[in-house]
């Protein structure tokens, strides 16, 4: 600290130490972990969705194709991508959590459509528009349960 003349109060203009645990775990923020989050959770569908892959022999395209347990578990997993694609989109201003839900449901329709477009190149699975339409709801529950709860 360097004299300063009467009458003013000196600031202190060196960094705070921070010790490396804290550093590494203590100062993340929460967005930035639902970032990590949706990340890790975008790289579970794509690995889940891809089969063997076979170029030259088509897949199997099957639009109405319904199978309650496959329904569920991708309606359960697009909740999930729903509510943390929320939590780590950076708005500025606050917005209505319906707005919110219908963005983050039509980036998990782009996202699911592009994963059953893939699956037409593989052997062993079978692309349908039932994913689509349950990665469409359960994006949009997961986007409003986090828009709703969260406080702007």
């Amino acid at each position: 600290m360097g004299d300063l003349p009467q009458g003013r109060i000196p600031i202190r203009r060196e960094r705070l130490g921070v010790d490396e645990t804290t550093r590494l775990f203590g100062a993340v923020s929460s967005r930035t972990l639902a970032r990590l989050g949706w990340l890790l959770t975008c790289a579970l569908i794509v690995y889940k969705s891809l089969g063997e892959w076979q170029f030259y022999r088509p897949g199997i395209w099957a639009p109405t194709l319904v199978v309650p347990a496959d329904v569920a578990g991708n309606t359960f997993v697009y909740i999930i991508f729903g509510g943390l694609a929320t939590l780590s989109a950076s708005d500025t201003r606050p917005r209505h959590w319906v707005r919110r839900a219908l963005k983050v449901s039509l980036i998990a329709v782009l996202f699911s459509a592009t994963n059953e477009a893939l699956q037409l190149y593989t052997i062993d699975r079978v692309a349908s528009l039932t994913d689509i339409v349950s990665a469409a709801i359960g994006a949009f529950a997961g986007g409003a349960i986090a828009a709703w709860r969260v406080p702007k």
